[in-house]
């Protein structure tokens, strides 16, 4: 959070987590965000450059093949959409049923979604912001955590069985083996690193190592909060542990949709390929694509990959460039959604184009 004329603070909300007050006056551009919008213009390019090579009336006749059936797309990530917040809303519970609906867990994490589409992980926090008044902010926090714990360990299983199938079917350089392989184990030993710092106390842990440091030798004064928090977080693989697995079946169902989109454009693209070669193209996209998230939405990258996954598997590079192309264009249309409910609850500062903090006084309830 940035400030000209003002120093950022913080307060605590009822629990005694720290909760950012936003300062005033003009936000100065920090490197970060600078470097943001300089891979994302370099995304385009990149995009631009590979519609050049592949040629654009040939990825245009793809595209023309898909035409209507692009409505499916669109509904199948919405459902994958809900599957996913029905994974974060399970988490909840239903002792908060009569206070936030699935309607209204269903649109925090779109909005959070449409940020994460260009921060990675900046819709974390709006999501949380969004239902603490329903569930107050550190059953947000924690049920949040938990579900991005879901989100990972479950793209390694849906990896995993994905690769495994590849493998099995297909004779890869060895290059790309290696790559699709180590991405698995990365991803597996971040799901297990989780868990087990999960199941240790995480927040506790982080605030512990960060306060032996002098200038930060103040947080130590949220060290009850964050033991607490840690509290929160360890019951669901303690006594909520079905909620945990829950989560994890949603949030496998939710990776299966993207599954379920590359059949329907492949079946539309290559009608003599099935259900193997759709699970290698999905399964070898999602792993490839992991290498580069700290690009934002993977702009030009995650199509440069996908129609290197087509070439790989036999089939054209004009296939695999339409096939990226709409996987993007059912993702940008499902941000609208996402950034109207921004709008909508006045967090989204039109002018500087990004997230304004919680603001609350001290000793407020969260």
């Amino acid at each position: 959070m940035n400030a000209a004329g003002a120093r950022a603070s913080s307060s605590p909300d009822s629990s005694g987590l720290p909760v950012a007050v936003a300062p005033s006056g003009p936000a100065v551009r920090p490197p970060r965000r600078i470097l943001g919008v300089v891979l994302f213009a370099l995304g385009i390019g990149a995009l631009a450059a590979i519609l050049r090579v592949v040629g654009w009336p040939a990825v245009a006749a793809n595209l023309a093949v898909i035409r209507w059936w692009f409505l499916a797309l669109i509904l199948i990530h919405g459902a994958t959409q809900l599957a996913f917040a029905a994974g974060w809303k399970v988490l909840i519970g239903r002792r908060s049923e009569g206070a936030i609906r699935f309607g209204g867990v269903f649109a925090a994490y779109l909005a959070g979604d449409s940020v994460n589409y260009f921060t990675t992980v900046g819709g974390e926090p709006l999501k949380a912001r969004l239902v603490a008044g329903e569930i107050g902010y550190p059953d947000a926090i924690a049920t949040l955590t938990v579900h991005r714990h879901a989100e990972v360990a479950s793209q390694g299983i849906f990896l995993a069985l994905g690769i495994g199938i590849t493998l099995t079917h297909y004779r890869v350089p060895w290059g790309i083996r290696v790559a699709a392989v180590g991405g698995m184990l990365l991803l597996a030993g971040l799901a297990l690193g989780m868990t087990f710092a999960l199941r240790r106390g995480a927040v506790g842990g982080i605030l512990d190592r960060l306060a032996r440091f002098h200038a930060l030798h103040r947080l130590l004064r949220f060290a009850q909060a964050a033991q607490r928090l840690d509290e929160r977080i360890g019951e669901f693989y303690g006594r909520r542990l079905d909620r945990f697995l829950a989560s994890l079946g949603w949030c496998f169902l939710g990776w299966c949709g993207g599954l379920v989109e590359t059949y329907v454009v492949l079946r539309l693209l290559a009608p003599g390929e099935g259900w193997i070669t759709a699970v290698a193209i999905d399964s070898l996209a999602l792993a490839l694509n992991n290498a580069v998230l700290f690009i934002p939405a993977r702009l030009g990258i995650a199509e440069g990959v996908r129609v290197g996954v087509f070439l790989l598997l036999g089939l054209s590079a004009a296939q695999g460039a339409a096939y990226g192309l709409a996987r993007r264009a059912r993702e940008v249309i499902w941000l609208v959604p996402g950034f109207v409910v921004l709008m909508k609850r006045h967090l989204l500062d039109l002018r500087r184009m990004h997230i304004a903090e919680p603001v609350l006084d001290e000793g407020s309830a969260g």
